[in-house]
Formats: C-alpha cells, sequence, structure tokens
C-alpha cells in the first residue's frame, strides 16, 4: 500500500469505508452485495476480501484534476486543498488539466489519462451527460473517478459536493424574508444541464412555490457561471422588466455580475442579490452591501476532502467495478450574510 508520511484519520478511514461499503455498495465477484457482517458460510468475507484487494499495489501513484475551467476561483480553490492534502506524500504524482470551459476538452483530457495509466481522477463534469461515457471508460479500465460538485449521470466511484437543492432553498427561504414574502424575482443560470444548476435551481423554485407563494419568478437566463456574462444578461433583466426585486444567481461569480449591472444601472439599493459557494470577492460585496447573501462552503477543505476520498481508494485497492452506488460526501452549508458574514476568517477565504 502507499508509503505515506503520516496516517490517514481515524475519521476518514472510517467514515470513507462506512460511506463505500454501507450507502455506496460494495459488489463482490458472485454479484451479491458486501454486508457488514460476515455469514455463516464466510462467502461475505471472502467478497470483501475479493473486492478489496482488486487493484494492483504501486511505489508511485498518478492522480489527476479536470476542472471545468482552472481559471474559476471555485475550482482553483479546490487545486490548492488538493495539493495540500498531496504535498505530505511524495509517491503521489499530481497534476490539474484545465477543462476550458469545454466539454469536448474534457473528453479529451479523460482519454489522454487513460491511455497514460492515471490512478485516479478527480473531475468537475462540465456536462452530467456528456462526460458520462468517459467516466465509465476510466472506471472500467480500473480508474476510479471522483467527481467536485459537477456530477455525471450515472454511477461512479464517489462525489464530493456542495450543498446543491439545499442550498437554493435556503437562498429562497432568506430572500424570502428580506422580501417580505412579496415580490418579483430572476434567476441567473450556470451551464444548462450541470447537475448542480439543475438542483440549486430546483431548490430554489420549489421551496418560494411552497412558501413564499405571493413571490414571482419574471425570468431566468444563463451566464455559464460567468461575471461578464452574467452583467449581459442582468442588463437585459433591467431592460425588460420594470421592477425586479430578487435576484437568485445560481453561483457568487455570476451574483457579482448581477450586482455591478445593478449599481451601474442605479438599482442595486432595490434589488436583493443572492450568490452561492461563498467566493472572498462575494464576501466582500456583502460586507459592502452590494449582495444581500450566499452559502458558503469552504471549498480549500472540500478539495482536501476529494483529495482524502482518492487517498482512500489507493490505500484501499478497491476498484471502481465493485462500487453499485455513487458514494456522497456533502460539505457542510453556511448561509452568509452582513450580519455574520466577519465570522468568515481570512484564512478560510477563498
Amino acid at each position: 500500500m502507499l508509503k505515506c508520511k503520516k496516517i490517514l484519520s481515524a475519521i476518514l478511514c472510517a467514515g470513507m469505508m462506512t460511506m463505500l461499503v454501507g450507502c455506496a455498495g460494495i459488489q463482490t465477484d458472485d454479484g451479491g452485495m458486501v454486508s457488514e457482517t460476515t455469514s455463516e458460510e464466510g462467502n461475505s468475507e471472502d467478497g470483501r476480501a475479493s473486492a478489496i484487494h482488486a487493484r494492483e499495489e504501486k511505489d508511485t501513484y498518478k492522480v489527476a484534476f479536470v476542472p471545468w475551467s482552472i481559471g474559476h476561483t471555485v475550482p482553483a480553490a479546490w487545486d490548492q486543498g488538493i495539493r495540500e492534502q498531496f504535498s505530505s506524500f511524495p509517491n503521489i504524482e499530481y497534476s490539474c488539466f484545465d477543462g476550458e470551459t469545454s466539454t469536448e476538452k474534457q473528453i479529451s483530457i479523460i482519454n489522454d489519462l487513460i491511455n497514460q495509466d492515471y490512478d485516479c481522477i478527480l473531475l468537475q463534469a462540465s456536462d452530467a451527460a456528456g462526460v458520462t461515457s468517459s467516466v465509465q471508460e476510466a472506471e472500467a479500465a480500473g480508474i476510479p473517478v471522483i467527481c467536485i460538485n459537477l456530477d455525471v449521470a450515472e454511477n461512479h466511484a464517489g462525489l464530493v459536493q456542495m450543498a446543491t437543492y439545499e442550498s437554493g432553498a435556503l437562498v429562497a427561504k432568506h430572500m424570502g424574508e428580506q422580501l417580505g414574502g412579496e415580490g418579483k424575482v430572476v434567476i441567473i443560470q450556470g451551464v444548462i444541464g450541470a447537475s448542480t444548476q439543475v438542483l440549486r435551481e430546483q431548490g430554489f423554485r420549489e421551496t418560494l412555490e411552497k412558501e413564499y407563494p405571493n413571490i414571482e419568478i419574471l425570468d431566468a437566463q444563463p451566464a455559464d457561471w460567468e461575471k461578464e456574462e452574467a452583467i449581459t444578461v442582468m442588463n437585459n433583466f433591467l431592460q425588460t422588466y420594470d421592477q425586479i426585486d430578487g435576484v437568485c444567481a445560481i453561483n457568487d461569480t455570476m451574483a457579482e455580475g448581477a450586482a455591478i449591472a445593478a449599481e451601474a444601472a442605479g438599482r442595486l439599493d432595490d434589488i436583493c442579490i443572492w450568490g452561492n459557494d461563498g467566493e472572498s470577492d462575494a464576501l466582500t460585496m456583502i460586507e459592502n452591501g452590494q449582495m444581500a447573501g450566499t452559502i458558503y462552503t469552504n471549498c480549500y477543505e472540500q478539495g482536501a476532502v476529494a483529495a482524502q476520498l482518492t487517498m482512500f481508494f489507493l490505500n484501499s485497492g478497491l476498484s471502481p467495478e465493485y462500487i453499485t452506488r455513487t458514494g456522497v460526501v456533502d460539505m457542510q452549508p453556511v448561509v452568509v450574510t452582513r450580519d455574520n458574514v466577519d465570522t468568515i476568517l481570512p484564512e478560510d477565504r477563498w
């Protein structure tokens, strides 16, 4: 197994094993499910041994991270967290490959990683359906694929995600309170089809409909996670609608763009703008009164957790072919407004 400088924590070893065995499920060679107890015949124990020791031990392991775009603040923070986690393990060769906001580019990179015999792939899937077949090919080759935030459409080794549906629901709850239960709002969407985009918008819409039926959603348009695109989308909204009381942007970068456009139009004071992720620039805008709030996640820690999950697979020797359901690790969301933004310490801002 890995010749490590330090041992993984008990929480990691127990927690990840419980997640993957209990929640994801491990399939044995005979098609059965590995259970937490050993049967009288010993079949479960034999199946567990077969599953756990199915991968080859190596002196050096190659791990790759393929984000949607490394130039964005969120994947850049994940990359930093991953690098810091791996820094104590000299036998892990870690590389980050820029997906350049292109599904085709990510597919090409994954194919290259398969051909180069990488041992684990971390992926921020630009398109839930578009990269699924490449993920399946990687795992068929014995390479575990761990998605970060943006997931694929089929089962795979693991997913480390920020709050998705829940974070959209939290934005709806707090925006609804701030608007007094009435008003007109717009949604600035991320990349259509991306899992995080779909679930956050669903959480926002369904919570508004249930808890604040007098708040009307006027419109929703995509800005593909980008600030400049969001400025354009927000300007279109401002020109189209005389009354906009709230903006739900599916990520912070787009919320920042919406705030810039609203301020330039002289309408910022009338609009409650919410983002999602908790990046440093958004926290500053909340402090300055330019944004109403965001849902914060420590992305350094999220990257570190993805790296720890990678370490679990490399240490255990567990082959992805035995995983029957994707194991999910959810990061804790924190609702941030002007009332508590000062509790996010400088070292936790990314």
